[in-house]
């Protein structure tokens, strides 16, 4: 005779059920399961604690930790349901509540490394490092089988940027388990971080023969590959990871940036504009997408989205970054100078100056103060930046600065400053320093924000701050550029040099500036470049003599591009590291052609103009859009188009270059 099931009985049916589910990777089922016994009894322990476990894995964190709580409270002996709850709240970044979980679940089982290691991730994600990675020093003596405690000092350790120490510690990880996906991956990014591209590339392509479903080696394969400057082969697999995880907004924007490296914007565009679409609220898109539309030419909206970025991430430096380089680039300057105090170049400066305090902000005061400046980045910024100098001395201060040596004979003759040390001189002592970059800022009378006090609309998608429209006349107009006359001598050994090389016009050409990508340690160094070929197509009409300006030319470049202008280019590359010479040579070329670089800069201060090839996406100083740069009066400027293309630019330049020097043009006018 059967009898009918008990309640208890029903429940532990039911109960089963749902672990059966669960263990078949079926946690949509599982939890239905779950739910159906706690609607019965809402106190069962073991359900509450299955409840919680697979909504966490569902990735829905905040649901789980009340089932988790009333879990760990009916079970409190359990270290696997306290362990749970630790999980659940590291993943809601409740840092302090997790390590205190995971040190009671460690009470109850001293003898498992995993709690303990957990305590030890807990306060590293509490940014206490050191006290992180002496507690899992220890636990690799108690423990030293466990490759989880192997494998969290690494991370610590690499936290710490020791990076070699750290790759030791996911070595030992390997030994105990050569098949330990996460740990070779972790070799990949610390081999990354120490720029050693080729070796990490094999750790990652190691890791994706080994889980071929493991997503994330394969970002981390293509970001080396774009720190390589294999931007094509960045792009290959980036299509490969979004056929694998299509809803995945990282994936469209890794695909964006290796698009937008080969200068196709309008395709990176779409490709965060996807992005956007799955995640308008996740602050790292927002930035990806406005700036996109930035680059593309829809300023207002990308803005917008910038400030979006900034809402949802206050504290981001990047966001701020973004943000700066977007107001410059827009024509919004005083805006833009606010952000610009967090370029990386200027943090890494203030904090090696930090004894020194470098300030922000002037006082309203600046009668007989000291004001030392101190120099940063390149050549050109210094240059750049230094327009603003005579400012200071307008309001009174004495200043000072310490430049790099090869314009300190330059700048002696630009009147910038009223003192300049030589480049291993020790910094004097003054009422304040200041970086060459914060001039303006500290300089300017900054207005109110165009985006800091948007409000957010609720009937958008998504709810954006609104861009205050501005027309803006640039006034009071930007500081001009330095002048510094050439040495007299310097002019007559350099026009003698050119009359041997043969007849007038003279035209100079740089065809690339910055960082090639092959050489670069950070994909944000700029680099700006142009196919010979096509250069030479443009300037095969024009009559005269060419010289060739181009810094570290490669081996053969000046020949090659000599044979596709059937006609020789005269090689002055050399004056490149005699500034004295270059500043000549700059003056009285008659018309100068090339990308950004420092002789544009010393270009303008010889008071000449030069015809600007600019890619995208532009550089702020070149601003967004136009023929002109308010930096840069007078500078004629050739844009590349948002698909990758210099033909129109190339083929405006040579009308315009064949028009001003046909016989009866206007030569010389540039």
């Amino acid at each position: 005779m059967a009898y009918p099931a008990t309640p208890t009985q029903q429940l532990k049916v039911r109960l089963d059920a749902g672990v059966a589910a669960h263990h078949r990777g079926d946690l949509d089922g599982a939890l239905d399961a779950y739910r159906e016994v706690l609607a019965v009894a809402p106190e069962h322990a073991p359900a509450l604690n299955l409840a919680g476990t697979a909504l966490l894995q569902l990735g829905r964190s905040a649901e789980a930790v009340p089932f988790l709580e009333r879990a760990s409270r009916r079970q409190r002996d359990d270290p696997h349901v306290l362990a749970n709850l630790a999980q659940a709240y590291l993943a809601l970044n409740r840092y302090p509540e997790a390590c205190e979980m995971f040190r009671k679940a460690s009470r109850i089982a001293p003898k498992e490394a995993q709690l303990q290691a957990g305590i030890a991730a807990a306060l590293a994600l509490q940014g206490k490092l050191d006290e992180a990675q002496t507690l899992l020093q220890r636990l690799t003596t108690r423990f030293p089988h466990s490759t989880l405690v192997w494998l969290n000092l690494g991370n610590v350790l690499r936290d710490q940027r020791r990076y070699p120490a750290a790759l030791e510690a996911y070595g030992k990880a390997l030994e105990l388990d050569p098949s330990m996906v996460e740990a070779r991956n972790s070799v990949g990014r610390a081999l990354h971080s120490l720029l050693r591209f080729a070796d990490a590339e094999r750790e990652y392509r190691a890791c994706i023969a080994a889980a071929p479903g493991d997503l994330v080696p394969r970002f981390n394969l293509a970001s080396v590959m774009m720190d390589m400057g294999r931007y094509a082969e960045a792009e290959a697999v980036s299509r490969e990871l979004l056929s694998r995880a299509p809803d995945v907004p990282a994936a469209h924007r890794l695909l964006g940036t290796a698009l937008a490296q080969q200068a196709r914007l309008l395709e990176a565009l779409a490709c965060y504009e996807r992005a956007a679409r799955i995640a308008p609220d996740d602050h790292r898109t927002a930035q990806a997408y406005g700036t996109a539309l930035m680059e593309a030419g829809y300023s207002a909206a990308g803005l917008r989205w910038i400030a979006h970025a900034v809402f949802l991430e206050p504290e981001s430096v990047s966001c701020k970054q973004v943000e700066s380089g977007a107001l410059l680039a827009h024509g919004c300057l005083q805006d833009g100078w606010r952000g610009y105090a967090h370029r990386s170049a200027a943090l890494a400066l203030r904090d090696e100056h930090r004894a020194r305090h470098p300030v922000l902000s002037l006082p309203q005061d600046l009668a007989g103060k000291h004001a030392c400046v101190l120099a940063e980045q390149g050549l050109g910024d210094e240059l750049f930046f230094l327009r603003h100098a005579p400012l200071l001395a307008a309001r009174g201060a004495r200043v000072s600065c310490r430049p790099a040596g090869k314009l300190y004979s330059l700048l002696e003759r630009a009147a910038a400053v009223d003192r300049l040390l030589p480049e291993n001189a020790e910094l004097p002592q003054a009422d304040l320093f200041l970086l060459a970059g914060d001039l303006p800022h500290a300089l300017g009378e900054l207005a109110s924000s165009a985006l800091r006090d948007a409000g957010r609309r609720a009937d958008a998608f998504p709810a954006l701050p609104d861009f205050r429209r501005q027309i803006r006349l640039f006034w009071p107009q930007p500081a001009p550029t330095l002048r510094i006359a050439p040495l007299p001598g310097r002019m007559k050994e350099i026009a003698e040099r050119l009359a041997a090389f043969g007849p007038p016009p003279y035209l100079g050409i740089t065809w690339r500036g910055g960082t090639a990508p092959e050489e670069q340690q950070d994909i944000s160094l700029l680099h700006k470049s142009i196919a010979l070929p096509a250069l030479a197509r443009a300037l095969e009409a024009v009559p005269g003599t060419i010289v060739a300006l181009q810094r570290r030319p490669a081996r053969g470049e000046t020949d090659a591009l000599a044979a596709s202008l059937a006609r020789p280019v005269h090689d002055l590359t050399a004056l490149n590291d005699d500034l004295e010479s270059m500043l000549a040579l700059l003056a009285l070329l008659d018309e100068y052609i090339g990308v950004s670089n420092t002789n544009m800069h010393l270009r303008a201060a010889a008071g000449r103009t030069a015809r600007v090839l600019v890619p995208v996406p532009a550089e702020w100083r070149w601003m967004q859009s136009g023929r002109s740069s308010p930096w840069f009066p007078g500078f004629k400027i050739y844009r590349q188009s948002l698909q990758g293309d210099w033909s129109n630019a190339l083929a405006r330049l040579a009308a315009d270059l064949e028009a001003n020097h046909r016989p009866g043009g206007r030569s010389n006018a540039c």
